[in-house]
This record gives C-alpha cells, structure tokens and sequence, in this order.
C-alpha cells in the first residue's frame, strides 16, 4: 500500500486468501486491512519477476505482488536500464519522429477519416479517436478515466491520463496494421481532481526509431471490416460492445467529425494551459482541494505533517460561513474564501478532525494564499478555530517534461 503495517507485536502481519477466491485480509494491528482482487498480476520490473494481484482498497487499485526471482545483471536489456529523463519543454518536438517520412499512401477510401470508439485499458475506461489520414499516417487520442471494476455501470469522472499516439499504417500479412512512432503521455493529477479544470502532472515523449529503439511498448494494433463496419483490434484492450455493433470480439469505429489536436500542438497546448492555471490556482473550493491533494501527492500523501486520504471521503459542497472561526479571545475570525474536507488517513484519525454528521474529517480553508486547518477546542462542543498550516505553501507543483 505503499506504507508499512505490522501486526500487534510489530512483526510482518500475516495474510489469507478468503475462500471465495475474491478477497485478500491482512492482519495489521489496528484493523484487519481487506483487498479485494481484480485479476492476476506479474511483470518484470528491472529484472525482478513479480507475480501476485490487481487489488482494489477504497476507490484505488494497486498491484499486491511478491518477488519469484532476479535476473542476472548481464541479462538485463539497456532498455530496462534506461529510465525517463528530465527535459526542458523547448526541447520536447525536436525528438518527435517525423511519421510522414517512408510513409505510404492509403488507396482504401473507407478507412480514410477520424473515428471514435470506447474501450478499456488495464481497467481504464478509456474514450478514443483515431484519425487515419490518406498519406498512409495516423494519430489517435486516448483519454483514460481511474480504474474500476469491469461490472461497474458508471464510468469514473476522474481523469488520469491522455495518450497522443502517432504512426504509420501498414499492410502486414494482408491486414492493415497501425505502427507507432511517437507516444505523449500526459497525467494528471487525480486525488481530488476537479474534473471542470484539470491540473497537468508530467509530460513524457516516447519514440520508437532506428537511433532510439523501441520504446513504445504495446500490443500490436490491427483494422479489420466486418459486415460494413470498421474494427480496431488489440489484445491491451477489453471490448465494450456499443449499440448495432456485429463482431464482439473487437472495438467498434464509429465515423465521427471530432478533430484531434497534432502532438506537437499537444505539448504547446499543455504548457500554455499550466502557465496560466499557475497564474490563478484557485478560484473555487474544488480548485483548492485538487491544489491541497497535488502537494499531497508529492510528499507521501500528507498535508505538513498530517496524512489525508482521498482515497476514502472528501468533499466540497461546504460555504465558509458553515464554518465560522473563533480565536482563543473569543472574537469572530475572518470567513475562508475557500474551503473542503477529506478523510483522515490512518496514522491521522485521532489527530486534528472535527466530527461532522458524516464521520470525522479535516476541513482546510484558504485566505489570502494561505492554508489553514479548522480545530476544534472541545470535542463535546460545536466551537472551532483556524489554525495556520505551517510550512506549507499553496504553490502549484512543477510540470515535468521527459523523454523515455
């Protein structure tokens, strides 16, 4: 779960598998800690083999794994050596592959335009476009919502990621075929997200070329008609069946005047878009509670020294003058401007929370670009007071650009 848990006696707690088969518990000290299993897991990670679980704990899924073995140093790839490296936006479309060049011009007219379709990618419920274009190039759009179960029958407003992929497509073994070139992966921020106004988190270009190698790792993608519809195939993606659709066995494309954004625009775009957020970081509840869960993220979910966990409630249809402040004189505080409240996390329940008729929460306000934490004196009595957060600044966390 990313933080250490020990039994009762500080050992390394035990676990069992339920005999349903579905559920994981975990004798930690305070509660038993009960995971829920998704689907099978293994992986090579830099050389170590892990094997175990896609798990489910509050409203996120983690991977629960043990190690089976390590590769020798002399079997590692470069590319499993190689990692992500920082570089400046300016820099970023000069290592774009140039997806024209060898191109070869598509003479199937059917397959010429841009097409939506809906799938789901490692448990993302993901929204599709794909623009195949007559000179033999192609460029599609992924946007990916947080993990959930395949039996869900919403889809998560949480957006994590958007994926610009650009490419060829080829005739291979007498199907057409789409080969990337270029990959750009923009994240985002999700713990509170306010969904009206996303905050970027990083920005990473991979490509696949004869200097670079192939760093693009993905299954093979492939466009089939079946009965006068158009299908997009790939063994990463779990078909979600639409309307009128004939063949389930693959992802429906649907012709669509939707345009896409070019890569290079992406990357410009992005930025652009960061610089201003940064300008004005906060003009609304849900603005501050993305801003607050941002700096969280980069200091092990904690705000100062007190862990949250948006993982579990939090909220923002609260208005400053539910909460008015008094200080020890007894004299009325100025109303926040902004306001919200989330869970506790575990190592915090019995900190600073105020109870409310939904459980124990810690509610942070704003005023004048400061952060402040609502306490309350007496827990037998309905007075509170705001307390600044010290050594915490609402600044808007650095937008990283890397190259793979």
């Amino acid at each position: 779960m990313g933080i250490s848990r020990f039994n009762s006696h500080f050992n390394d707690p035990k676990y069992v598998l339920n005999r349903d088969g579905k559920t994981i518990t975990i004798q930690t000290a305070k509660q038993d800690l009960v995971l829920k299993i998704i689907k099978k897991y293994h992986e090579n990670v830099y050389g170590k083999h892990m094997k175990g679980y896609y798990v489910e704990f509050g409203n996120d899924t983690y991977k629960f794994a043990y190690l089976t073995k390590r590769d020798k140093k002399s079997n590692l790839s470069k590319s499993q050596k190689k990692k992500s490296q920082s570089i400046a936006y300016s820099q970023m479309p000069d290592h774009i592959i140039d997806t024209q060049n060898s191109a070869k011009p598509i003479t199937d007219d059917s397959l010429i335009g841009n097409f939506d379709f809906s799938t789901i990618i490692d448990y993302r419920r993901t929204d599709g476009n794909l623009a195949i274009n007559q000179d033999g190039t192609y460029q599609m759009t992924l946007t990916q919502h947080s993990a959930q179960k395949l039996s869900d029958k919403t889809d998560s407003k949480v957006v994590m990621t958007t994926l610009v992929e650009s490419g060829q497509v080829q005739s291979l073994y007498g199907k057409m075929y789409l080969t990337p070139q270029n990959l750009l992966t923009i994240d985002y921020y999700y713990h509170g997200q306010n969904q009206d106004r996303l905050l970027p988190k990083s920005v990473n270009l991979k490509v696949n070329s004869k200097a670079t190698g192939n760093q693009i790792s993905q299954a093979k993608l492939r466009i089939e008609e079946d009965s006068n519809q158009l299908y997009l195939y790939s063994s990463d993606y779990t078909v979600r069946v639409q309307d009128g659709q004939k063949n389930t066995k693959a992802n429906l494309l649907t012709k669509s005047n939707n345009t896409q954004t070019d890569l290079k625009d992406a990357i410009k775009q992005t930025k652009a878009y960061y610089d201003s957020y940064k300008g004005n970081p906060i003009s609304s509840n849900a603005d501050l509670m993305q801003l607050v869960g941002a700096i969280s993220d980069n200091h092990h979910q904690k705000v100062a020294n007190i862990g949250v966990n948006f993982g579990e409630l939090y909220g923002t249809n609260i208005q400053p003058s539910d909460y008015q402040g008094f200080s020890v004189s007894g004299s009325k505080q100025p109303l926040m401007q902004y306001l919200f409240l989330v869970s506790p996390s575990a190592y915090s329940e019995n900190g600073p929370t105020v109870k409310t008729t939904k459980g124990k929460f810690l509610i942070y306000g704003s005023l004048d670009n400061k952060l402040f934490l609502l306490k309350q004196p007496d827990k037998d009595s309905t007075t509170v007071t705001w307390t600044l957060v010290k050594n915490f600044s609402l600044t808007v966390p650095k937008l990283k650009f890397s190259l793979n």
